[in-house]
């Protein structure tokens, strides 16, 4: 099992990437498009929190999945997902 503290999972404000961090962290960099994101739950939306770094990342990989399938299913259908930000 992983080591103990509580893990979060979270979007990216900026472009919606999915990631875990350690939670009491005051900031966790963003992936795939480099925000600095602050850590604060009332500006960052949280998926899951758990124990496990494992759970975490197995959390992320399947948000991933999911967020690529919505994709490819958009693209066949031939809607455009519009950028809010």
């Amino acid at each position: 099992m992983g080591s103990s503290g509580l893990y979060i999972v979270l979007l990216c404000p900026r472009c919606g990437s999915v990631r875990y961090a350690k939670e009491g962290q005051k900031t966790a960099q963003c992936l795939r498009c480099g925000y600095r994101i602050p850590l604060n739950p009332f500006k960052v939306k949280i998926l899951l929190r758990t124990r496990s770094r494992e759970a975490a990342a197995e959390a992320v990989k399947r948000f991933k999945v999911k967020a690529a399938e919505a994709r490819k299913g958009a693209k066949a259908k031939g809607v455009r997902r519009l950028r809010l930000a």
